[in-house]
């Protein structure tokens, strides 16, 4: 088996399998006669390294899910001990200030089993393609500047601040409403945790020419390591293993933007905060 190189190419090649036999083997009468036969296997080499990839990136996502689900049992018991905790705390203290502190502890506990949970089954409908999706005209500041306030009241630090800083007069759009703040809200989430002061900025525009909307939520974090910056989207990747959830927000984020036809990315530099985007179409029907 050989490659040769396509003509007129630098990099562009063809599998070829040679099979040769001598038909005729007289060298003292300086004759040798053979033959030979070549085959394309190009589709063939192709195919199999195709394969062998797909067997790589199996296995790999194997290694990744039987990690995510050994860290799962320590995740999903962090929230749960401090909601039975304190639970039993609220009970025995009779000072009001410990017991709303008490409260305010079970409750944020609540909302990170919740999350945990929601993830994990977003995740399973994911794997059984039953994720379902529901569309209907939506208006798009109306969307955005309700995710603000939620963010807002949910932001607990002084040092940060959280803005609808870009926006249309006017955007109506036919979209799963749902879904479409359920990435706009993990991008936000994902910005609270890495950010520890500054600013976290959402916003959209209309992109005409293209007949989209872009849509970014940005921050003055901590970024992302250039060399980690591809996995992001990966399921089951947590970058950092010391930041509370199941790496699986970013990896849901993607397979629902793909499944409203558009695409995501992120945009990055250590120390100096992260832009993470998507863009989705405009119009009126989207094949489901």
């Amino acid at each position: 088996e050989m490659r040769v190189r396509r003509v007129g190419t630098i990099d562009q090649w063809n599998w070829v399998r040679s099979n040769i036999m001598v038909t005729n083997y007289r060298p003292e009468e300086n004759e040798i006669e053979i033959i030979g036969i070549n085959y394309d296997i190009t589709e063939l080499k192709e195919t199999e390294a195709e394969l062998i990839l797909a067997r790589d990136r199996a296995e790999m996502a194997g290694r990744l899910k039987s990690a995510f689900l050994a860290n799962m049992s320590h995740e999903i018991r962090t929230p749960l001990n401090a909601i039975v905790g304190f639970s039993e705390m609220v009970c025995q203290t009779e000072e009001e200030e410990e017991r709303k502190e008490f409260v305010k502890i079970i409750s944020s506990n609540n909302i990170l089993l919740l999350q945990l949970i929601d993830d994990i089954l977003d995740l399973s409908k994911i794997e059984a393609g039953t994720m379902e999706f529901t569309f209907a005209q939506t208006d798009i500041n109306e969307l955005m500047e309700g995710i603000c306030r939620q963010m807002q009241e949910k932001n607990s630090s002084p040092d940060i601040q959280i803005l609808f800083t870009e926006k249309a007069d006017q955007c109506m759009m036919y979209t799963d409403r749902i879904r479409l703040s359920q990435v706009i809200i993990n991008f936000t989430n994902n910005a609270l945790k890495f950010t520890p002061k500054g600013s976290i900025e959402m916003g959209y525009r209309i992109e005409e020419a293209k007949d989209e909307i872009y849509f970014y939520v940005k921050d003055t974090g901590i970024g992302i390591p250039a060399d980690k910056i591809d996995k992001v989207f990966e399921r089951f990747v947590k970058l950092n293993s010391f930041i509370k959830g199941t790496g699986l927000g970013l990896a849901i984020c993607r397979v629902i933007v793909e499944r409203l036809g558009g695409v995501i990315g992120v945009e990055s530099k250590e120390g100096e905060g992260s832009r993470f985007w998507f863009r989705i179409p405009r119009s009126e029907k989207i094949e489901k």
